[in-house]
C-alpha cells in the first residue's frame, strides 16, 4: 500500500515516483493500492489506469498523516510506502508496530528517526550519515543508483542522443502544480533570446495540478517563437527524447532528464530541490539556475543562449548526466524489499572454477542443449576463449552479501544476442533467475547496440519457460538447436524504434 502526498503546493512527484516502483512491483506479479487526497482528477485517472486501486481521502484529511495511518492499518498490507514529509517518525512507528514493513522514501532526512525496514532516497547528495539513528535490521538503499523510474522512460534503454550544433527544440516542465507560475516567467523570457532563436519549437507541459492555465494561454499568444501547450504529459520521456534542451523544475524530473540524457537548466521550485539542482550542476550533469523565487530575467536569458548555442556544453553535459541514471532503479528497490538485491559485473579469469562448478550441476546439464558431461580442460578452454571474444558478454551476479547467485551469458550478433543464464543451486526456486535475467539484458542494451535478446529453452524445462515469461520476454515459435527443438524467447530492445 503506497500512501504519498500530493497537490498544489506539494506538486506530485511523490506520487509519480511511487508510481515508478509500483509498476515494477507489479511486473513481478505484485499487485498496490494508493493512498491518496482526493480531487487531483489527473492522477488518479492515471492511478487507475495502470490498473492500481486507488483510495481517497477527503481533502480536509489529505494534509493529515494520521488518516494515511489509519487506512493503512485497517487494510493490514505486508508492506507500506510512505512517501512524504508530513510522515514521521511516529507514523513509521506506529505502523510498525502492528507488523506492518515500512518503506520510507524521503530526500532529507526530515524525520527524527526512522523505525522502518528500508529508507531509500534516490539523491546525488545523499549519505549515510543522514540517518544515524536507523535501526540496527534497518536497510538504506541510497543515491542515484535507486532511482524510480516510470515504464515510459525504460523502452529508451538503449537509445543515443544526438547533439545537434545549435539547440532548436525546447521542453519545458516545471511540475505538476508551478504554484509560483515559472512557466509564465520562462516563456515571457524567450522575447530576450537574440532574433536568431526565431526557429525554436517550445512545448510547455502544464501539470494536472497546474492553477495558471488562463494566464498561460495569454503568455503563448505573446511569445515571439512557436509554443505547444500541453496539458499533462503520458510519455513524458517521448518528450525528452524530442527536445535538444530542456528548462524543468529540479524534483524528481530532474532524473528522468538525466536518464535520457538532456541538457537541461534546473529551477528550484521548492526548497527541498536546491541540493539536486546544486549537486547535479558540480557533476556537471546539469545549469542550477537557482529559485524561481529569486528569478532574474536577464541572468537567465543569457544562460539558455549559452545552452543553445554550445553544442559542445550540451555533449558533455549529456553524457555526464546519463552516466549518472541506468534506469535499474525502480528494479533494484522491488529487489531490496523481496531481500533480492543484486549486484552484477564481469566475468574474471578467477571465475572459471566457479562456473565449472555451475555448469557441472545435474540440473544445468539436464536443461543444457549439450548435456554431456564436461572436463575441465574443456571448460577452462571455452572460458577463455570466451572471456577474450568482443562478441561475448558475460555477467556474475552477486547478492548483498557479495555471495555468487549466478551468471548470465550473452553471445552477440549484429544487433541480436542469444543470452543463457545459469542460477546456482542454493538460489533457484526463490526468483533470483528473474533478477538476473532482468537486469542483465537492461544492462546490455545500455551499454551495446543490441535490439534484440533471444533465449532457447527445452519444452520441457517449465522452469525455465515460467523465468523468461516472468521477465518480459515473449514466445517467438520454435527452432532447432543442436538438433533439438528448442522454443524461442525474445526481449525487444526499443530503442529503434524511436527517432532522435
Amino acid at each position: 500500500m503506497v500512501c504519498a502526498e500530493c497537490g498544489v503546493h506539494v506538486g506530485t512527484g511523490h506520487v509519480m515516483r511511487c508510481l515508478a516502483l509500483a509498476q515494477a512491483w507489479k511486473r513481478a506479479g505484485g499487485s498496490a493500492t494508493f493512498v491518496l487526497p482526493e480531487g487531483l482528477v489527473g492522477i488518479e485517472e492515471r492511478i487507475r489506469a495502470e490498473g492500481f486501486l486507488l483510495r481517497t481521502l477527503p481533502k480536509e484529511w489529505g494534509s493529515a498523516p494520521k488518516f494515511f495511518v489509519h487506512t493503512v492499518l485497517r487494510a493490514a498490507p505486508p508492506i507500506a510506502v510512505l512517501d512524504g514529509y508530513s510522515f514521521g517518525e511516529d507514523e513509521q512507528t506506529e505502523l510498525t508496530s502492528a507488523g506492518i514493513q515500512v518503506l520510507t522514501v524521503d530526500d532529507y532526512g526530515h524525520a527524527t528517526g526512522y523505525p522502518v525496514r528500508w529508507v531509500l532516497n534516490q539523491n546525488v547528495y545523499t549519505a549515510p550519515e543522514m540517518y544515524a539513528s536507523l535501526k540496527r535490521d534497518s536497510t538504506l538503499l541510497l543515491g542515484p543508483a535507486y532511482a524510480l523510474l516510470r515504464d515510459e522512460f525504460l523502452t529508451w534503454i538503449g537509445w543515443k542522443r544526438s547533439i545537434p550544433d545549435r539547440a532548436r527544440k525546447i521542453l519545458v516542465t516545471i511540475g505538476g502544480s508551478d504554484s509560483d507560475n515559472a512557466s509564465e516567467q520562462i516563456l515571457d523570457n524567450l522575447a530576450l533570446l537574440d532574433h536568431s532563436n526565431r526557429e525554436l519549437e517550445v512545448i510547455l507541459v502544464a501539470g494536472s495540478g497546474n492553477p495558471h492555465l488562463q494566464s498561460l494561454q495569454r503568455a503563448l499568444e505573446r511569445c515571439p517563437v512557436s509554443v505547444r501547450m500541453q496539458r499533462g504529459a503520458h510519455d513524458m520521456a517521448a518528450l525528452m527524447a524530442w527536445a535538444d534542451v530542456a528548462i524543468a523544475g529540479a524534483g524528481v524530473t530532474s532524473y528522468e532528464l538525466c536518464y535520457m540524457g538532456l541538457p537541461s537548466i534546473l529551477l528550484i521550485v521548492a526548497e527541498n530541490q536546491r541540493r539536486i539542482a546544486e549537486g547535479l550542476s558540480q557533476l556537471g550533469g546539469a545549469v542550477n539556475a537557482g529559485t524561481t523565487r529569486e528569478y532574474r530575467r536577464d541572468v537567465f536569458a543569457n544562460e539558455l543562449q549559452r545552452l543553445i548555442d554550445d553544442s559542445e556544453r550540451r555533449q558533455t553535459m549529456s553524457r555526464r548526466a546519463r552516466d549518472l541514471i541506468d534506469g535499474m532503479g525502480s528494479e533494484r528497490v522491488r529487489a531490496a524489499l523481496l531481500d533480492r538485491g543484486l549486484k552484477l559485473r564481469p566475468a574474471h579469469e578467477s571465475d572459471c572454477e566457479l562456473l565449472f562448478e555451475w555448469a557441472q550441476d545435474r540440473e544445468a546439464r539436464t536443461a543444457s542443449f549439450h548435456p554431456a558431461p564436461i572436463s575441465w580442460e574443456d571448460h577452462g578452454c571455452w572460458f577463455r576463449e570466451r572471456l577474450h571474444d568482443p562478441h561475448s558478454v558475460i555477467y556474475i551476479g552477486e547478492n548483498a552479501d557479495d555471495v555468487p547467485a549466478g551468471v548470465v551469458r550473452f553471445q552477440l550478433e549484429n544487433d541480436s544476442a542469444v543470452l543463457s543464464v545459469n542460477v546456482a543451486a542454493r538460489f533457484r526456486g526463490k526468483g533470483w533467475g528473474r533478477e538476473l535475467v532482468s537486469f542483465a539484458t537492461n544492462y546490455l542494451c545500455r551499454a551495446r547496440s543490441v535490439g534484440r535478446v533471444k533465449a532457447f529453452v527445452k519444452p520441457e524445462n517449465q522452469a525455465s519457460v515460467r523465468l523468461f515469461e516472468a521477465s518480459g520476454f515473449r514466445r517467438a515459435g520454435t527452432e532447432s538447436v543442436a538438433g533439438q527443438v528448442a522454443l524461442l524467447f525474445t526481449w525487444e530492445c526499443k530503442n529503434r524504434t524511436h527517432a532522435s
